[in-house]
């Protein structure tokens, strides 16, 4: 997994060239919660703006016809003060638990008392991508339909088939402090 340092270039894959990062324009029910999601692999960030373009198209904020978006760069400048970051060092039964709990939390209630306490306070949360059926995959856990839910072959199963491995790393600003540590270097048109 790719620690976050100072200096460190992100990316984030985009419909539209955001300069100014505003925190209450991002969706809920993502992987690590509500937050703006960068990786450090360009190519990841490429691979996204197909799905950014896809959810504006379904939501009515973009047209059905547009076939460019952005790479938007970002350059990490760690802050004087501390910051609260959770990093989870591999796939496993928390990571699953934790997005279960995000992804789907009215199903996922009775998961939350078996994840770190320290996440729910974190302002980065750093962690693999779980893919884009996560939804489905995750409601079908839940509704154990893979086994018991606290189950070794319901969890490996599930997390297996959310294909952590296809895809490098994301990295998940949760507050305003931590977003003022993101200094906008560009925004890079890709045709799709």
């Amino acid at each position: 997994m790719t620690k976050l340092r100072d200096g460190m270039l992100l990316f984030h894959g985009s419909y539209a060239p955001v300069e100014t990062i505003d925190l209450s324009m991002c969706n809920k029910g993502k992987d690590f919660g509500k937050g703006f999601y960068l990786t450090s692999n360009l190519n990841q960030a490429r691979l996204f703006i197909k799905s950014s373009i896809r959810k504006a198209v379904n939501t009515g904020d973009l047209p059905m016809d547009q076939d460019f978006g952005f790479v938007l760069s970002f350059r990490f400048k760690a802050p004087k003060e501390g910051i609260d970051f959770y990093e989870f060092p591999t796939t496993n039964k928390e990571w699953l638990w934790f997005i279960a709990q995000n992804r789907r939390e009215h199903l996922a209630t009775q998961l939350k008392p078996g994840i770190d306490p320290r996440i729910f306070s974190a302002e980065i949360i750093i962690g693999k991508v779980a893919n884009d059926k996560t939804n489905t995959t995750i409601t079908a856990y839940l509704g154990e339909l893979y086994g018991d839910i606290e189950s070794d072959e319901a969890i490996n199963d599930t997390i297996k088939r959310l294909l952590p491995d296809k895809l490098e790393d994301q990295f998940c600003f949760l507050t305003e402090k931590v977003i003022s540590c993101l200094m906008f270097q560009e925004a890079r048109k890709y045709v799709i």
